[in-house]
């Protein structure tokens, strides 16, 4: 045995050095290839995250089914609602110096030396409505229109369309200067509205194209072309003017 070794122990040993150097190697080897796994999974994990926060916003087809839509502007009438034509709640104007006659005389209205509008022969801007909704540029309703509108410009005298007595003379918020007439005949009284530099006074009698006074605005018709509202009432009942106008 001595002389084998001492014959083989060279190549033995080197065997040895290369057997211990091959278990190192694949030693290292299956490390390495451990650890490029590793972070071959860390990569892969880390790109997954990554596209998901880079996916883009999923866009929404369909609104939502608690959104209202928006309402589109009236196209029908809604529920009645009265014109604001009633009965003027003010107290009554005095006229200006100068014109007509003094309260409770019975003269006839004198003339303020303007131009003057004629209801009588005109053709109305806007009719009578009856019992039918109109809608209400000014107050953005749906509403009766109790009278009938003819064209005047403002500042144009305003005549009486049938003679009469003066019942009252007012300012309305709505309508501004209001003349109301009672009729001689067939037992209508008639409103005029819109009225200013009043020509006359509760108890002034008038005759067919007396001026009542001059054309001023009507609040509650101001964004309609300037005009003369007119109104006829038998009792309280409002009716068509143009029907009744002599």
């Amino acid at each position: 045995m001595k002389a084998f070794f001492k014959e083989k122990g060279l190549y033995l040993l080197c065997l040895a050095l290369v057997l211990v150097a091959t278990v190192t190697g694949v030693l290292a080897v299956s490390k390495v290839v451990h650890s490029v796994t590793e972070l071959a999974g860390a990569r892969q994990k880390a790109l997954e995250e990554e596209s998901a926060w880079n996916q883009p916003d999923t866009i929404v087809t369909n609104p939502a089914g608690d959104v209202p839509l928006a309402t589109p502007a009236p196209t029908s009438a809604p529920s009645a609602s009265p014109s604001p034509s009633s009965q003027p709640s003010s107290a009554p104007q005095q006229p200006s110096a100068g014109s007509g006659a003094a309260g409770g005389s019975s003269g006839s209205a004198a003339s303020p030396g303007v131009s003057s509008t004629w209801p009588a022969d005109a053709e109305p801007l806007r009719a009578f409505s009856g019992s039918e909704l109109v809608y209400s540029e000014t107050l953005g309703d749906w509403r009766t229109h109790n009278g009938a509108d003819y064209a005047c410009e403002q500042g144009s005298g305003v005549q009486a369309v049938q003679g009469g007595t003066v019942e009252a003379v007012e300012q309305d918020a709505l309508w501004g200067g209001v003349v109301t007439v009672a009729a001689d005949e067939n037992g209508v009284r008639w409103r005029y509205c819109g009225l200013q530099n009043i020509a006359v006074v509760a108890g002034d009698t008038v005759a067919r194209g007396d001026i009542l006074g001059t054309l001023g605005p009507i609040p509650s018709e101001s964004r309609d072309p300037s005009h003369l509202h007119l109104e006829c009432l038998q009792g309280e009942q409002p009716i068509n003017p143009e029907a009744m106008k002599p």
